[in-house]
């Protein structure tokens, strides 16, 4: 392109990426912000691809991205097309936006790429934040259709899903879009097909292969050795089963799973080392008050009594979980 179109308060500055429908540029904001910088021209592609990229724009603009997410700023319709404005991903080399020095996104694929098979306490932690990620989709009924390593990127340290391209309404799902390799068998008809995609992506991260050589087994770095290895692999087993009634149905079924694992990990790590004793019972005191407080709810017939007992339960998983990241620190 010879010359870059106006985008609002957007300034361009290098393109960063290039795909079949758009090239992202770095861009700066007049307060300085930097973000990503998405343009979609009409005369580059078909004018069904057009409407389909806009549109999974417009529906990705109507959800609160949360965590596993990345964040869409603002989407704007021109003359020439129309341009999108994300976060900016982490640079690749550790570079700061504007510093000097080649700039490229940091992605899931590069580091599979770069750095082999992630280590099983890293994917796991990685498979919870997409799955988190994919559950604030799933209750919006909406489809990503193109789940893979390259389309996971890295902002502030966290891994998020990117390019909403191909998002749509789970009500007309039913397509033959997505990269080769990740389609799911029955193409994408509902939520289980976006599990399927995920949970390729996670295989691939953790045995270090791209998805052509996925079959040929974990590279020497994979962690199979690890004592929860197979219990993990039983997980992505059942994400990507062919057969979609024996496969996890939602995300967040899949999240669950791997939220337990997350659990088992980290007890694990420290199963070679003394604990303070007040670790273990503040955890187990956990489990006992949330077990009655799941009694309470089921048995009480007051509609105070039972909204106290939903208020007292959700407290106790915030303390759960909190003891839980509390447990994941100490060991990092």
């Amino acid at each position: 392109m010879n010359q870059q179109p106006t985008c609002g308060v957007w300034k361009l500055e290098r393109e960063i990426g290039r795909g079949a429908y758009g090239i992202v540029y770095s861009a700066h904001g007049p307060d300085g912000k930097a973000a990503a910088v998405k343009l979609c021209r009409r005369e580059s592609i078909s004018p069904d691809r057009y409407a389909c990229e806009l549109r999974g724009a417009r529906l990705y603009q109507t959800i609160s991205a949360d965590t596993g997410l990345l964040r869409l700023l603002d989407v704007k319709e021109c003359d020439w097309g129309f341009y999108s404005v994300m976060e900016l991903a982490d640079d690749e080399f550790g570079n700061r936006p504007g510093e000097c020095g080649e700039y490229r996104p940091k992605t899931l694929s590069r580091i599979i790429s770069g750095e082999k098979a992630l280590p099983l306490p890293e994917s796991i932690k990685l498979g919870i934040a997409l799955a988190q990620g994919l559950v604030t989709l799933q209750r919006h009924h909406l489809l990503h259709r193109d789940i893979k390593p390259g389309n996971v990127i890295y902002v502030r340290g966290k891994p998020v899903l990117s390019d909403f391209g191909l998002l749509i309404e789970e009500v007309e799902a039913v397509s033959l879009v997505g990269t080769p390799g990740y389609v799911p068998p029955e193409n994408f008809t509902d939520s289980s097909s976006d599990v399927y995609s995920l949970g390729l992506t996670l295989k691939a991260a953790s045995f270090g292969r791209s998805i052509d050589e996925i079959g040929l087994g974990p590279t020497l770095e994979a962690d199979t050795a690890h004592p929860l290895f197979p219990a993990w692999w039983r997980i992505l087993n059942k994400a990507t089963h062919p057969d979609q009634n024996r496969r996890y149905h939602s995300a967040k079924a899949l999240l669950n799973d791997l939220k337990a694992l997350h659990l088992k990990a980290i007890l694990t790590r420290f199963s070679s080392i003394k604990l303070p004793a007040i670790i273990f019972i503040t955890l187990a005191l956990a489990i006992a008050i949330g077990s009655l407080l799941f009694s309470y709810k089921l048995k009480s017939s007051s509609r105070n009594a039972a909204s106290q007992a939903i208020q007292l339960n959700t407290k106790f998983k915030e303390v759960q979980q909190k003891i839980i990241n509390d447990l994941d620190h100490i060991n990092e």
